[in-house]
Parts: C-alpha cells; sequence; structure tokens
C-alpha cells in the first residue's frame, strides 16, 4: 500500500507540474502591459481586500459567472504569491479591483490574386468551418480582400491604496475572444488571462510573507 500511494503522489505531482507548465506557456503568449507608483513599497503587501466594481452594463460582458471566474482566478494568484485576503479593508495591504470591456473589431486581409492559381484559400483563421470561426463571421468581397469580424476583449486587474483610494498599479491585457463553448472553456481562459495579468505583480520585489 506505501508503495502505491507514493506512487499516486509522484503521478499527481507530475499532472500539477504538467499543468502548471502547460499554464506558463499559455501565459507566454498573452500580451500584457503594466503600469505602478515608483513611490510605493510593494514590498510590504501581504493582505488584500476586494473592492467589486459596478457591473458592466452588458451582461454578455461581466455578469456573476464572469465575476466569480475573474475573483476565484485573482485570488488563486495571490495566494499563490503569499498574499492573505481579508474582509476587514482596514486590515487590508492593497484593495484589488477589475474593469471589464469589448469591442467589436473588423480586419481586412488582402491576400493578392496569389491563392486563386492554387484553387484553395488562405482561411487559417476560420477556425473549424470555412467562414464562420473563432474570429465571428467572414466575407470574401472579392479574389483578393477578405473581411472578417472579431471580438476583442479587455480586462485590467487594479491595485488601489486603502487609504486614499489611489491607483497603485495596473495591469491589462487585450486578446481576441476564441471560440469558448464550454463553462470549463470560459474558466480557463479567464484563468489563463488573468495569470499572464498577475504574473507582473508585484514590481520588481517579493511580497511581505
Amino acid at each position: 500500500m506505501g508503495i502505491l500511494k507514493a506512487l499516486g503522489e509522484t503521478v499527481m505531482k507530475k499532472i500539477v507540474m504538467a499543468v502548471v507548465v502547460a499554464l506558463l506557456a499559455a501565459c507566454a503568449g498573452v500580451p500584457v502591459s503594466t503600469d505602478y507608483s515608483q513611490e510605493f513599497d510593494f514590498s510590504g503587501v501581504s493582505t488584500y481586500a476586494w473592492l467589486l466594481p459596478a457591473k458592466h452594463a452588458d451582461p454578455e460582458i461581466d455578469n456573476d459567472l464572469v465575476r466569480q471566474r475573474v475573483v476565484d482566478a485573482v485570488d488563486a494568484q495571490f495566494t499563490a504569491k503569499g498574499l492573505k485576503q481579508v474582509a476587514d479593508v482596514s486590515q487590508a495591504s492593497v484593495l484589488v479591483s477589475y474593469q471589464l470591456g469589448q469591442e467589436d473589431k473588423i480586419a481586412i486581409d488582402n491576400f493578392g490574386s496569389w491563392y486563386t492559381h492554387y484553387g484553395y484559400y488562405p482561411c487559417y483563421h476560420c477556425g473549424y468551418r470555412p467562414g464562420f470561426g473563432y474570429f465571428g463571421r467572414s466575407h470574401f468581397y472579392d479574389d483578393d480582400i477578405w473581411v472578417r469580424n472579431y471580438k476583442e476583449s479587455t480586462l485590467m486587474i487594479d491595485v488601489i491604496d486603502p487609504a486614499s483610494k489611489k491607483l497603485l498599479w495596473r495591469g491589462m491585457t487585450k486578446r481576441v475572444i476564441p471560440s469558448l463553448k464550454t463553462p470549463e472553456e470560459r474558466r480557463l481562459y479567464v484563468l489563463e488571462t488573468v495569470s499572464a495579468i498577475l504574473a507582473k505583480f508585484p514590481p520588481g520585489s517579493a511580497v511581505a510573507r
């Protein structure tokens, strides 16, 4: 039984490591920008409390399910960094909030006439079905130009001074929204995005333990 237990623990550790490596690899492809106060000492941050924003007017962008995924992902990342969540704002080193946005975009690709000679469309953007893929509906206006509609999401995570309510740190990313068909796919997408942003927090120093 001892051998089986040890074997099971080894397998579990390998699975966890594989998940971590996969998540880090995915985060590496997420574009993130940050800004922060150079006057604030982030090494003293040990606790945090939530300052949840008002929900976005569009329920497709922000709703109870989306909010819970963002909160869970942030909590997981802060816990991994050694930060402790507190309910009493007066006991928090910092407050954390977030903002969500979504924008409709149009991309125009001019492939030239080369592909017509080979008899196929260069539809590597189309996902699983020609003309209607992860980026939304596409239209060929002539042999050379392909117009496609897609949605771009924005997620900002803010770290705020509890006393002054001034912004101390902000991490932001803009991403093309892929085809997310299941709750688990949506959870992993949010986790990947939040992990990429908070990989850059705190700036240049370790949090207090």
